[in-house]
């Protein structure tokens, strides 16, 4: 059974590598380079090929398109190919702006881009993109894929898994939030 100060020593090594998991989190999570910037058509099209030289490369891939204001919205799905031009998987989301009155006075929303990140395996791949309502838009959509330095969940899960272990442990052998509630209910009289 472990003593007050090896419980201590312990806590503060797991709090101590869940802020360098975090750290390295941040890392993983840096863009390192463009692949591909392009304009497409209002009705989409094909972009590539795009060449991938390791495994497990993620993608940070982000898609936008200016539509009319309050008019039509416009599904827009990309929808990524194998060398081949076999589709993969696809991902996706609908472009709309809208602008009105009311109580408060004029308000305005919208949404024009969406992103996501993918990993893809060594190999070549082309970018599809689709417009459901290429007239709800007289605009170019657009595509941008930059490359990440790798996925962050591993590091950023292996952080707070940490850091509450830590956390715990600490508490257990110095208390320090239990002596600080039981300070506050001390002094939770309202009539003292």
């Amino acid at each position: 059974m472990m003593d007050k100060k090896d419980k201590s020593q312990a806590a503060m090594a797991l709090i101590c590598f869940a802020v360098l998991s975090f750290v390295t989190a941040l890392f993983f999570n840096v863009t390192t380079g463009e692949l591909v910037g392009k304009a497409l058509p209002p009705q989409g099209g094909i972009v590539g090929p795009i060449i991938i030289d390791s495994n497990r490369t993620v993608l940070q891939v982000k898609v936008s398109q200016e539509v009319r204001s309050n008019g039509p919205g416009n599904q827009v799905t990309g929808i990524v190919l194998d060398a081949q031009k076999n589709p993969l998987f696809s991902f996706g989301e609908e472009f709309w702006s809208e602008t009105g009155y009311d109580d408060g006075g004029s308000w305005a929303e919208q949404k024009t881009a969406y992103d996501i990140k993918i990993t893809l395996q060594k190999g070549t791949y082309f970018f599809e993109l689709d417009s459901d309502s290429p007239a709800a838009s007289q605009s170019k959509i657009h595509l941008l894929v930059k490359k990440k330095g790798g996925s962050a969940v591993p590091f950023f899960t292996a952080g707070i898994v940490a850091l509450i272990i830590g956390v715990i442990m600490n508490e257990m052998a110095k208390g320090t939030i239990g002596r600080g509630i039981k300070r506050m209910e001390g002094n939770s009289d309202p009539w003292s």
